[in-house]
């Protein structure tokens, strides 16, 4: 029975328009990220860290025709009942169930490939996220069929985020910070780059969120892999820049702190940095192009008394980091309202160590809104013994 379109959690519409562009029949989805997107958030729990099992992995389909998506079908584990029945169910109408693991699954999706008709079609898949075992099965069992990449597809589809999205993102990054900001106000002089990575994982658990990973730099080494060796002394300045997840939906951002009073120097490279972000953030709006944004950006730090040490990167952020739209400097794509972006700005300073600020915005019609801006100064700690 085919599901009324209203029931669809993404844009039909758009989805419709992409997949005529391409002369794509069906979408056949096997991401994490994009089972997540297409299934309005499910995806099968004991997987949700890791995919491998035995000699294979876990991988489970979404198949969804250009011209009916309410047609839809899923392709799981049987195990899944338990979940779809108890906590989410997909709003896929057709479930089929799969042995474990990738042959299995394929062998499943072939069949009911063909009995829907599709012997024949041009068949979107991701090639990026198939499993090559899972590919050759395609490719031999359906030989009359085309396949064609739907990455970038995918990736334009999720360009605009729903409401339902942004409030995920707009929780998660509001965690993050204060993660951010409870791991700097729990460290004491002397303590290891390593060390504040444990926190800021502890911290991120507390606010429910799914730690990514934590850069984290001291000081004018200008290193930011976490190490027991490098460690946070007095004077130092200390960025931790920090990924977590929600639901997949990915918050990223950098945050500064000094061990004691920060240096004039470090001050002002903080605040060149806040300067940066300032004028990027006042010009984005829908309708200006990715392009002007990065310009402006360039522009701006490379305008600053410290333009030989400046770096500045704008990307889009969502369930995968720059994703669409790209932003390029020659690019004429205009931004949309719901798009999210990602602004860095850094200077690597031999002196004064890598002083960093990154923030997220959602683009709206007549400006932009800040998420996760808790916490932007720049923190003195008071120094202190590890125990």
């Amino acid at each position: 029975m085919a599901v009324p379109d209203e029931a669809v959690p993404f844009d039909l519409s758009r989805f419709k328009r992409l997949m005529a562009e391409q002369g794509l029949d069906i979408a056949i989805l096997s991401s994490r990220h994009n089972i997540r997107y297409a299934s309005g958030g499910y995806y099968y729990h004991f997987h949700a860290n890791s995919q491998r099992m035995a000699e294979s992995q876990y991988i489970s389909f979404a198949g969804i025709p250009a011209v009916a998506p309410g047609e839809a079908f899923y392709i799981r584990r049987p195990d899944e009942y338990m979940q779809m029945d108890y906590d989410q169910r997909p709003w896929f109408p057709e479930i089929y169930d799969s042995p474990r693991g990738t042959a299995p699954a394929a062998a499943a999706l072939v069949q009911v490939l063909r009995r829907k008709g599709f012997e024949k079609a041009t068949i979107g898949v991701e090639m990026p996220f198939l499993p090559a075992d899972v590919y050759i099965t395609l490719r031999k069992e359906l030989p009359l069929a085309a396949f064609r990449d739907i990455t970038g597809l995918m990736n334009e589809l999720r360009a605009i985020k729903s409401s339902t999205e942004l409030a995920i993102m707009r929780s998660a990054y509001d965690r993050n910070a204060r993660a951010i900001r409870a791991s700097f106000l729990a460290c004491t002089e002397g303590i290891s780059t390593k060390e504040i990575e444990r926190m800021v994982a502890r911290e991120m658990a507390m606010r429910d969120l799914s730690f990514l990973f934590a850069l984290i730099s001291t000081g004018p080494a200008c290193i930011r892999a976490p190490s027991d060796r490098l460690t946070w002394k007095r004077g130092m300045a200390c960025h931790i820049d920090a990924g977590a997840h929600d639901r997949d939906y990915i918050a990223d951002i950098c945050r500064m702190a000094s061990m004691g009073p920060p240096s004039t120097l470090a001050r002002e490279l903080y605040e060149a940095c806040i300067e940066v972000q300032q004028k990027v953030r006042r010009i984005i709006r829908s309708g200006v192009a990715c392009g002007t944004v990065v310009a402006a950006g360039e522009q701006a730090a490379l305008s600053s008394e410290f333009a030989p040490y400046a770096r500045f990167v704008v990307h889009s952020i969502g369930l995968v980091p720059y994703e669409q739209p790209v932003m390029e400097r020659d690019s004429l794509r205009p931004l949309e309202a719901g798009m999210v972006l990602s602004i860095e700005t850094d200077f690597i300073h031999p002196v004064a160590g890598h002083i960093k600020i990154e923030d997220a915005v959602i683009v709206r019609e007549a400006g932009c809104e800040g998420l996760g801006d808790f916490g932007r100064d720049f923190l003195e700690i008071e120094p202190g013994s590890v125990p």
